[in-house]
Parts: structure tokens; C-alpha cells; sequence
């Protein structure tokens, strides 16, 4: 069932326990695993009958030139599933370790129950990431590709009407933070691995991580508000890894044919947020910004005569007009997300009006003079 180095391990792991000599063996009487490294591939008659009669056979003076290839000592028959699939030996005086025999062979078994459980986990999940891959990058499913999606999905138990949100984690600068690091690939597949682990450790029983590419990690979450774990999550990995990144959370997915739009909405969002310095972005809080970032570079044409607005080296004129809007236009409550008084917001905006011969407290001007600022930002 397992390998070789598989079961060599379990041998390992015994023998510093027990302190005696062990051998695992198949079913046909072959030495797979040992700590004497010379009897592997060894034939054992006295394994070979244990396995096919399902008994213990014990192999003392007074027998041991009947088995073939063989030490003094006890071998008893390993059960999977009510099968056997292979024998446990160990070797010495039988009467010294019998006592250890149905402990031994209880620990194998055991050993060989969590060896399986790992290995199905293992080619599970890996499915699972294949599956979900699959259809991020699947644009347009059809009434038959989508029943064919539904079945597989039913083998390895995605639940495809479950409402998941669905984020995408970037990590800023993880190239360079790499070739500071000197990191080798080897490190750098761990260093994925551990995000991943780290994120799950965060995540319920039936969340989902996976790295998709290079330095983006994909989450699929069942809570409805993902806001809180996104925080938590670039607070946590900042701390644990000194890494930062950006998030993107898609619109919810509730069928299958959601998850392509979400996923690229949420790539979307995270380019997004490189441009305008946010490092967390949820849909529908940045849908005017995903409108603006599709447009075609022509239209930044329209608001040619906010130009001098614009090319402004006085940052906080951007900022002004940005948070203003984004505030209703309401002074009081701008002032506050500015950390200025209200008389100097007043005085900005009049200032604006004076050297730019635009009317920011003019809620059509000023929409379009906050359009202006997001094309501006978001244009290639």
C-alpha cells in the first residue's frame, strides 16, 4: 500500500521507541523495510506463511532451520480494511518480546492508517485545487459543461451551490523579497506551502487555500462578511512572514458559473489597488473603479479640461477632491476623514476654485472631476 520509504519510516520511528530490530515485509515474504539495512529484499519464509495462513508465526531454536531466511524472534500479520497487506517482525529471543508483539502490530497498523489518510488528503486536496482551477479559468460554461462540472463536482465534494466569497491575496514584492532572501526554489515551495498552511489555520473545515501562481494565493470563504478575516489575514501574515499584500474579494459565488467573473473581478481589484494605495478591496465598495479601469484609454479625453487638476504636484488637492466626494460632499464629515478642520476644508476648496477656475462644491463638476482623478490613476 505505502512505499518502501514509507514503511522504512515507520520502521525508524518503532525502533527508537522499542529498541529492538524490526522488519516489515509483504505479503509474498519480502523484507521491504528493516533496521538492518542488509536483510532488505531478503526473503523471509516465516513471514510469507504468517501472511498467507493469517497467523503468528514465532521463530525460536527449536524451529528456525524450517523458515528459510530467518532470525529468531515474532511475526505477526498486518490488517488493512480487513486484509492483509504485509507482516510486522521483530526480531530477538521471543520470550523477551513477545510482550511487545500485539502493541507493535497495533502501532503499524496504526501508522499505516495515518500514512493512507495523509496520502488520500494529499491527492484529495490536489484535486480539489485542479477542479477549482478549472473553472476560474473556464469563461463561458454551457447547459452541458455545466452538468459535467456538477458530477465531478460531487466526487471530490465541492458543494457547488454553496455561496463561497471568493478573495485573492497578492504578496507585494515578492520577487524581490526573494532575491534579497537569496532563496533557492526549494525554499521558495516551502515558503508557499507555510502561507498556505497559515491561511488555513484560519480558515473552517470547509474554507479553502491554494497558491494559483507565483505569489497569489486564492480563499474561498463561507462567512458572508469577509472583511474582518481579510484584516486579520494582512495583519497575520506581516507578522508571521514580514510579507504584505493586497487583497481582492470578488463578487459572492453562489453557481458554478460565478466563479470565473469573481475570480477575474478580484485580479482585477488587486491591480487596482496597487494604483491607488489600498491594500484592501471589496467589490462593492470599488465598482465605479472597475467600471473606470475597463474603459478604453480614449476616454480620459473627455476630462481633458481638468488636465492642470490633475498633473498638480500638490497631493493634497487629489486627496481633497477624492475624500470629499467620496463623503457626500459633506464638509463636516470630509474634514473628519482628512484630520483637518472644517475652515480649512473650506478654504481648499475655495483655493481649488480660485486656481483651477473649477467649482468642487458643484456636485456635477465635482463627479466629473472625480472621475477625471480615478481614470487618471487607473490608466496604463
Amino acid at each position: 500500500m505505502l512505499s518502501h520509504e514509507d514503511y522504512q519510516k515507520i520502521v525508524n520511528r518503532l525502533m527508537n521507541i522499542l529498541g529492538k530490530n524490526i522488519n516489515i515485509m509483504d505479503t509474498k515474504g519480502v523484507i521491504i523495510a528493516s533496521g538492518d539495512s542488509t536483510r532488505i529484499g531478503s526473503f523471509h519464509e516465516g513471514a510469507k506463511i504468517a501472511a498467507s495462513r493469517k497467523i503468528d508465526v514465532i521463530i525460536d531454536d527449536s524451529n528456525i532451520e524450517y523458515y528459510k531466511g530467518t532470525k529468531k524472534g515474532i511475526n505477526i500479520p498486518l490488517f488493512y480494511n480487513g486484509e492483509v497487506i504485509g507482516v510486522v517482525g521483530i526480531t530477538g529471543e521471543p520470550k523477551e518480546i513477545i510482550g511487545f508483539g500485539r502493541i507493535i502490530k497495533e502501532l503499524v497498523e496504526l501508522m499505516v492508517q495515518e500514512y493512507e489518510n495523509k496520502k488520500y488528503e494529499t491527492l484529495h486536496s490536489r484535486a480539489m485545487v485542479s477542479f477549482i482551477k478549472e473553472i476560474l479559468n473556464h469563461p463561458n460554461i454551457g447547459h452541458e459543461e455545466e452538468k459535467i462540472l456538477e458530477s465531478r463536482a460531487k466526487l471530490i465534494g465541492f458543494d457547488i451551490k454553496k455561496q463561497r466569497s471568493l478573495i485573492v491575496a497578492d504578496i507585494r514584492g515578492f520577487n524581490d523579497f526573494i532575491f534579497s532572501k537569496n532563496l533557492k526554489e526549494i525554499d521558495i515551495q516551502e515558503l508557499k506551502e507555510n502561507i498556505v498552511e497559515f491561511i488555513k489555520s484560519k480558515l473552517n473545515r470547509d474554507e479553502i487555500v491554494f497558491n494559483f501562481n507565483e505569489d497569489r494565493f486564492v480563499i474561498m470563504l463561507s462567512s458572508k462578511n469577509p472583511m474582518p478575516f481579510c484584516k486579520e489575514l494582512q495583519e497575520g501574515v506581516k507578522k508571521k512572514f514580514n510579507l504584505s499584500c493586497i487583497i481582492g474579494i470578488g463578487p459572492d459565488c453562489k453557481d458554478i458559473k460565478n466563479y470565473h467573473t469573481s475570480f477575474k473581478i478580484a485580479n482585477e481589484l488587486i491591480d487596482i489597488g496597487r494604483r491607488i494605495d489600498k491594500d484592501v478591496l471589496d467589490f462593492k465598495d470599488y465598482k465605479v473603479e472597475l467600471l473606470i479601469h475597463n474603459l478604453s484609454i480614449d476616454s480620459a479625453l473627455f476630462f481633458e479640461e481638468y488636465k492642470d487638476i490633475l498633473n498638480s504636484k500638490n497631493k493634497d488637492i487629489i486627496n481633497t477632491i477624492k475624500v470629499y466626494f467620496e463623503s457626500g460632499m459633506n464638509i463636516n464629515l470630509a474634514s473628519k476623514k482628512l484630520f483637518i478642520h472644517r475652515n480649512t476644508l473650506t478654504y481648499r476648496l475655495n483655493k481649488i476654485k480660485e486656481e483651477f477656475n473649477v467649482d468642487i462644491t458643484n456636485p456635477y463638476v465635482c463627479m466629473k472631476v472625480y472621475i477625471s482623478i480615478l481614470i487618471n490613476q487607473l490608466s496604463p
